[in-house]
């Protein structure tokens, strides 16, 4: 039953030997058995390195627990053992490992630890709460929050705690509670928060904060480490109140945030949460088209200084602004593999919410791009929805829906991709409405694509208030279908006094295409294409449409080339070429079936049976 293995220890010749040796330990000792083999080991192993083998050590010396509690002299020093092998989990990833780890260490602790072990009390129900959160253990979470709030004897020791507890608020879709605890804590640490501020004092900091940062950005400033912590953390609550007044305070509000942030840092010097400042700085920055070049070296900067601190906890969200910025001036496929990427680090590292919402932006880029075939999108979406279903995140479950429907409507128009869930986006007059924002966005994308022109220009005038400034992506892609639609109006003869609007708005695809040519120069030219067209200047009509198609196949936008070829095509059925028309709606047929629109595809056969049946009756 047992042999010598090469290194000369005796071995069991086969598990299963091992197996009925165990299973002849009566019940009643098994737990003894598994205690003193936990003790031998961790008497031989104190003090040391061991590694993965620290699991080991504490799983069995658990086994023991009713023997530990009986034993005043074990109790501590078991309760550090299982903290270090949570610890141990926790940076391999394994959450749910590490939170029954940190479970079994507070079980341990004796009933007033608070009083008699306040800091391993504190540091273990710290480290529990993460763990918590991070394996969905939601409820058990915040039960350990309130107690760290309860029992912590000053601000400082609770800030974690509360930092945390913002955290789970945002995910769970209550970026109100965020918003109040921050602005509770800020008040607790000295900082005045008001109720409300007005457009005209953000209009003064924004420079003001702007005038700093050129004078003082440089390797001096770089150099000056914010030595204070209470510092440190007042910037780390203001960037999380101005993550939650995005989602429930008028715009203005979180650039005042923003700015306030800022402006400490560029006066006090960097600390590891500087960086997210900055990129907030690029992302409110962003809002306005004049500053789009400002705000995209603003957020290069924030990203090369993110490298020089340890925090890649922070990599998600920092991407996932970065690209909400300025991501529209960057590659939209690289954008998509980078937001994946993150969206995996961030769940790996129980960081779930920041995950999902790097997703959302991912899905909005292949949306909008055409990046990936329908159907596929449709079911990596599923996927994501699917697993929500375990992670908490209500905000962007609530925006995946949005962008489902818009998917499911641009397949089949719902008719066997739709689900009953269906997203509630809110009331107009809710300030800083992002879901509802984010709702009319997809139905003016949805409505041009289907040929709903009336319907089309109704949500895109909603967009422009919700999108005053064509600076960030949303506005700009937007104003491009807007345009195209109201270019088909003109074509119709209605609506003829709003020729002023195509031409402002061919002006700003120029400012566009300026910024970033390889996604914008294949939009101006189509729409330049169709204004010619229009006014029957063939020569450059027909150069443009050849352009804006090229354009389009080499900026990888499939469903924009399929577009421009639709849209050739249309001009030449116009003019009376039904072969040019006819080649050019074959193109944009191939493009329909490859981004798996099975809805554009019905429409251009359509065409190309008209031309057919137009062209035997000719004969």
């Amino acid at each position: 039953f047992v042999e010598l293995n090469a290194e000369g220890y005796i071995k069991f010749v086969h598990d299963k030997v091992r197996e009925a040796a165990y299973n002849l330990t009566p019940d009643r000792d098994k737990k003894q058995l598994h205690y003193n083999l936990g003790k031998t080991l961790y008497s031989i192993c104190e003090g040391k390195d061991v590694g993965n083998t620290i699991f080991l050590i504490a799983s069995q010396i658990n086994h023991g627990k009713e023997f530990i509690e009986t034993d005043d002299t074990l109790r501590i020093p078991v309760a550090k053992l299982n903290m270090k092998a949570g610890k141990k989990a926790l940076d391999g990833c394994d959450h749910k490992m590490a939170y029954f780890y940190f479970l079994a260490a507070i079980s341990f602790l004796p009933d007033d630890s608070w009083e008699s072990y306040y800091d391993l009390s504190l540091r273990l129900n710290v480290l529990m709460a993460r763990a918590a959160n991070s394996s969905c253990q939601y409820d058990e979470a915040e039960l350990t929050l309130q107690r760290i709030c309860k029992r912590a004897r000053c601000l400082q020791d609770k800030l974690p705690a509360y930092f945390l507890l913002v955290t789970i608020f945002l995910s769970q879709g209550h970026p109100n509670q965020a918003y109040a605890t921050c602005s509770s804590i800020l008040t607790q640490l000295g900082e005045s928060v008001p109720e409300t501020v007005t457009t005209e004092t953000v209009g003064d900091m924004i420079p003001e904060t702007l005038r700093m940062y050129s004078e003082v950005y440089g390797d001096d400033w770089l150099g000056q480490k914010m030595e204070d912590t209470t510092l440190c953390y007042i910037i780390k609550f203001y960037s999380a109140v101005a993550s939650a007044a995005y989602f429930c305070k008028p715009s203005h509000m979180v650039a005042y945030f923003v700015c306030k942030m800022v402006q400490m840092s560029l006066q006090k010097g960097v600390c590891q949460y500087t960086p997210l400042a900055l990129m907030q700085l690029a992302d409110i920055m962003s809002l306005d088209g004049n500053n789009v070049a400002i705000s995209h070296r603003i957020a290069n900067n924030a990203m090369a200084l993110s490298k020089k601190f340890n925090i890649s906890d922070q990599n998600a969200e920092l991407q996932l602004i970065f690209f909400h910025a300025v991501g529209h001036l960057e590659c939209f496929h690289s954008g998509i593999h980078r937001l994946r990427g993150c969206f995996e680090s961030a769940l790996s590292s129980g960081n779930a919410n920041m995950g999902f919402l790097c997703v959302q932006q991912l899905i909005h880029f292949a949306i909008i791009s055409g990046g990936k075939e329908l159907t596929s999108l449709l079911k990596e979406m599923d996927y994501y929805l699917h697993l929500l279903q375990t992670y908490k995140s209500e905000m962007t479950r609530r925006l995946l829906l949005n962008s489902r429907e818009t998917v499911s409507m641009l397949i089949d128009k719902g008719e066997a991709t739709s689900i009953e869930a269906q997203e509630c986006p809110g009331a107009d007059t809710e300030p800083g409405n992002v879901i509802l924002n984010m709702f009319y966005f997809h139905r003016a994308f949805q409505s041009y694509w289907l040929g709903f022109s009336e319907r089309c220009c109704h949500f895109a005038q909603k967009c422009n208030v919700a999108f005053p400034k064509p600076g960030r992506l949303y506005g700009t892609q937007v104003r491009f279908y807007h345009g195209l639609n109201l270019l088909d109006m003109l074509k119709k003869k209605t609506n003829a006094s709003r020729r002023k609007e195509v031409d402002e708005i061919i002006a700003l695809m120029k400012i566009a295409a300026s910024h970033a040519d390889s996604n914008f120069r294949n939009k101006l030219e189509l729409l330049e294409a169709e204004k010619y067209g229009l006014d029957a200047r063939h020569s450059q009509a027909v150069r443009l449409y050849d352009a804006a198609i090229a354009s389009a196949k080499n900026s990888r936008f499939i469903h924009e080339q399929g577009l421009a070829c639709e849209k050739a095509g249309f001009y030449y059925k116009k003019i009376r070429d039904a072969l040019n028309a006819f080649d050019y709606f074959q193109q944009a047929r191939a493009c329909y079936e490859e981004w798996g629109s099975r809805v554009k595809v019905e429409f251009i056969q359509r065409e190309l049976d008209g031309l057919n049946i137009h062209y035997q009756l000719t004969l």
